[in-house]
């Protein structure tokens, strides 16, 4: 893979030309400080510090919110049953006096104000809600994460918490770009990223580049809930590429944050991955290979033609690229609306095909369709779920930890509520 072929696949630089035919997506340039946080490095470093090769690995924090939209739940003192917790603004209180968090005084906690503020402004412009991705992935290996199990962001807390917890994410910063054959680190590039002064951090990120939102001249279908695709680095190859010690390096690169309206009533049999090799459409695969559907066989002849009109008359005249994958999404109606690029083989994955089945000789000459067409022929999801630390149960674990931190707040909880009667 060329490294201009990865280049061209980075959301910020397709969607201008693709808008009418996506999804509305606000994007914003992400600055230094925030990318040092999600690679797990210091948001702010001191310039008089040294390397920090011997320093312990920081913890897992979220960055302090100033607007008091918090991603989890508060815990509210005025509110001690769980009919009262259900129906009370739990997430969106106007004020944050009576929430408590344990890590309001981590010393290593950062805060992106100015970020925080720009994010949660294009969340509201898109509705609502969001789905957040970088310039090649979206977070969804962190789904677990979530109180409700996807990718949804309501505010800048949640979207944080995601990229902050994703492989997926990780393999954007680190290892992307570094994969392409061609790649050349810049001279000049170092492991500990530059500090960056308030002033620069402040034009970074009230530079906002909002180039789509909900004033998108594009019509949204109807049942699109763009949550499926966006992430396609293979994640088990990402988790070891962080085991190994990769980390991301602070060589100049630009990274975006991308904010994608979020649809609900998604169906999944409607998300197909097509395949383009010298410019030709060779190969379309059910997006999601991990189900059974029983109305995708008989609907997959009404939907083939269509995608290859899409491909014919939108995509191939505009994209650069000789060698792609691309993401559509077919509504009830018939309309096809572009939800991603990416690179041909690398990271992408190949779903229901193999990369060597794609790169046989004379493939161009024929379009092959291919979907699960019975329940027992589906391949085992593609993706890790959870850490393998919410799997073990033992003491000292992961959950045994955090159901002892649980009982201590109730007792915290049961402790003020008695000392308030």
């Amino acid at each position: 893979m060329l490294l201009e072929e990865l280049l061209r696949c980075q959301i910020q630089e397709w969607y201008p030309a693709f808008r009418r035919h996506s999804i509305p997506t606000v994007i914003i340039p992400l600055p230094a400080a925030f990318l040092r946080y999600l690679a797990g490095q210091e948001a702010y470093p001191d310039p008089d510090a040294g390397s920090g090769a011997d320093e312990e690995p920081l913890p897992f924090l979220l960055p302090a919110i100033t607007s008091g939209r918090q991603p989890f739940a508060p815990i509210h003192a005025h509110h001690p049953d769980p009919d009262s917790l259900l129906n009370s603004e739990l997430f969106f209180g106007s004020s944050t006096e009576d929430v408590y968090d344990p890590d309001a005084d981590h010393p290593h906690r950062p805060e992106f104000p100015e970020l925080e503020a720009a994010v949660d402004a294009a969340i509201a412009e898109l509705g609502g809600a969001a789905l957040p991705k970088l310039n090649w992935s979206a977070p969804k290996d962190a789904t677990f994460m979530s109180a409700d199990g996807t990718t949804r962001c309501t505010c800048f807390a949640e979207v944080a918490m995601l990229l902050r917890a994703s492989d997926c994410v990780a393999h954007d910063l680190a290892s992307a770009r570094q994969s392409c054959e061609d790649f050349v680190r810049p001279e000049g590039a170092r492991r500990n990223a530059r500090k960056v002064s308030a002033s620069a951090e402040e034009a970074a990120t009230s530079n906002v580049n909002v180039i789509g939102g909900s004033s998108s001249t594009g019509e949204a279908p109807s049942d699109v809930e763009d949550q499926t695709n966006a992430v396609d680095c293979d994640a088990e190859d990402a988790q070891e590429e962080e085991s190994n010690g990769d980390a991301w390096v602070d060589d100049g690169f630009q990274y975006y944050l991308a904010l994608r309206k979020w649809y609900p009533g998604l169906r999944p049999e409607s998300e197909f991955r097509c395949f383009v090799r010298d410019r030709k459409l060779v190969a379309v695969s059910q997006r999601d290979a991990s189900a059974y559907y029983p109305s995708l066989p008989g609907w997959s002849s009404e939907v083939q033609p269509k995608i290859e009109v899409f491909f014919e008359e939108v995509i191939e005249p505009q994209f650069g690229s000789n060698n792609y994958t691309f993401d559509v999404y077919v509504t009830t109606d018939g309309r096809v609306k572009l939800i991603d690029f990416n690179p041909w083989g690398g990271y992408t994955l190949p779903l229901l095909f193999t990369w060597e089945e794609l790169e046989e000789e004379g493939r161009e000459h024929e379009l092959e369709f291919r979907m699960v067409m019975q329940q027992g022929a589906v391949r085992p999801g593609l993706m890790t779920a959870v850490p393998y630390d919410m799997l073990d149960w033992g003491e000292g674990s992961g959950w045994d930890v955090l159901l002892k931190k649980a009982d201590e707040e109730l007792d915290r909880q049961m402790n003020s509520l008695d000392g308030a009667s």
